[in-house]
């Protein structure tokens, strides 16, 4: 530890607030071409850098506030509730007063001190004063000491952890990626009915069926006629495979219920389809609440990451409360109908869900990983729809009277085995990065310890 010295964060850094214009004229805001980054922006925010929010400020914008302009890999911290929040900004930024942040001076390695904020949270939060809500001064953060070994030493522990927030960042990455793969191919069969259109253009056109049929394989593919022929000689089942999608989908586009939808395809309510209904909640709920017993999925467990997979819960309830909520197996699917209204979500362990949430069986003609996408593309209508003062609620029938395609068992089938490949990869992925955070977590008190030699 003789390469540690406990210092006030004024000696390795120049502590500098945030803003906001007295006014909110269009004129601080409009066209402006600054980041100004918020607490909001930072609210489930899992990756370390930041470079922009959802508002950029304009010069004027900064010149009457007390924002400052502040240059690449400042440290930022949220001093207001919620406290804690920390990022490093990429490239030049501002922020809004509910940030305290940290412009270090030269040698030290900012990536150091996004770790040591996040592991210091506890004390920050302890010095936050105010009666109305809780914030930390300026002062406060000036005073606060904390160990800090030389900026040699503060490398070598951002080479350790690096990596593994690295790898988590790109398996979110390649998640997103993932589910917006598996949200066009919903879009494109269930939604604008591609490969249906190219067979009814392909058969308007004089085209023969089996033109059609190949203007469907390509529509579904994404491939020219050229590539599809290629294809079939490298890789014969892939083709195959492709051939009989295909012909899952119909020639013809009718009108029903004064909708158009691919001929032998029906429209119906969700209501007819799968009994729908909503968690529960023992009350009062806090007298409930444990450190361990049945699992109990909140909003806030699905908001926190942005993921079709609910993997843990940071609350329990004790199994007194069983009578009075409903358990759900692993694999279950639920939608948030408060708070947070229209969120689909997998569970991947057994759980209790309150009347925050609605679950579904006996499901007939759809799937699960259907209802999952077809709720993620309407879910902004369905939020239209619900009502509530403070939060929008989405009551029961309201979901139960949404219309559904539902579309031949076979379209349903295929849409399903290339879903749920996409979907085990994304799984797979989640529990990767859950694992690589558990590795972080526990070496981060460590290092930051001086549990390092040298």
């Amino acid at each position: 530890m003789s390469n540690w010295k406990v210092m006030k964060l004024s000696e390795v850094a120049t502590i500098v607030g945030g803003g906001t214009p007295s006014s909110s004229k269009s004129e601080y805001f409009e066209n402006g071409n600054i980041p100004w980054i918020t607490p909001k922006d930072l609210s489930g925010y899992n990756k370390r850098y930041i470079s922009k929010g959802e508002r950029n400020i304009t010069e004027l914008g900064l010149k009457n506030s007390s924002a400052k302009l502040l240059p690449k890999n400042t440290v930022l911290l949220t001093s207001r509730a919620p406290i804690g929040y920390v990022a490093i900004a990429s490239n030049e930024i501002s922020t809004n007063q509910g940030f305290k942040s940290l412009v270090l001076n030269d040698g030290h390695i900012p990536e150091f001190f996004y770790y040591l904020l996040k592991n210091n949270v506890h004390i920050l939060e302890s010095r936050a004063t105010g009666s109305t809500f809780k914030e930390i001064s300026g002062q406060i953060l000036k005073d606060t000491e904390l160990s800090i070994p030389t900026p040699d030493i503060q490398q070598k522990i951002v080479d350790i952890l690096s990596p593994l927030d690295d790898k988590i960042e790109l398996n979110t990455q390649i998640n997103q990626t993932l589910e917006q793969i598996a949200q066009a191919l919903f879009k494109s069969w269930f939604v604008d009915f591609d490969p249906v259109r190219a067979k009814v253009q392909a058969l308007s056109d004089g085209l023969s069926l089996e033109q059609a049929e190949l203007a469907a394989m390509q529509a579904i593919s994404g491939k020219t006629a050229e590539e599809l022929t290629a294809l079939s000689q490298t890789q014969p089942d892939r083709y195959a495979e492709l051939a009989e999608t295909a012909k899952a989908f119909p020639c013809e586009m009718v009108e029903v219920d004064g909708v158009k939808v691919p001929k032998g395809w029906e429209v119906k309510e969700l209501g007819s389809l799968m009994t729908i209904k909503r968690g529960g909640s023992p009350r009062p709920i806090k007298d409930f609440i444990s450190d361990k017993g049945l699992n109990w999925v909140k909003i806030s467990d699905a908001t926190a990451e942005d993921n079709p997979f609910l993997f843990s819960t940071k609350e329990y309830i004790k199994s007194e409360g069983l009578s009075k909520t409903v358990l759900l197996k692993k694999g279950s699917l639920i939608l948030s109908n408060s708070a947070t209204p229209g969120l689909p979500r997998f569970l991947e362990l057994d759980a209790c869900i309150h009347d925050g949430w609605l679950y579904f069986s006996d499901i007939k003609s759809l799937t699960q990983e259907y209802l999952y996408f077809f709720f993620l593309n309407i879910r902004n209508d369905l939020v239209a729809q619900g009502n509530g003062s403070v939060f929008t609620n989405l009551k029961t029938d309201i979901v139960k009277a949404q219309k559904a395609i539902v579309p031949d068992e076979r379209a349903i089938y295929y849409f399903d085995k290339q879903v749920k490949s996409i979907m085990n990869l994304i799984k797979y992925n989640t529990a990767n990065s859950i694992s690589l955070k558990e590795t972080r977590d526990l070496l981060l008190p460590r290092l930051l310890n001086g549990e390092l030699n040298g």
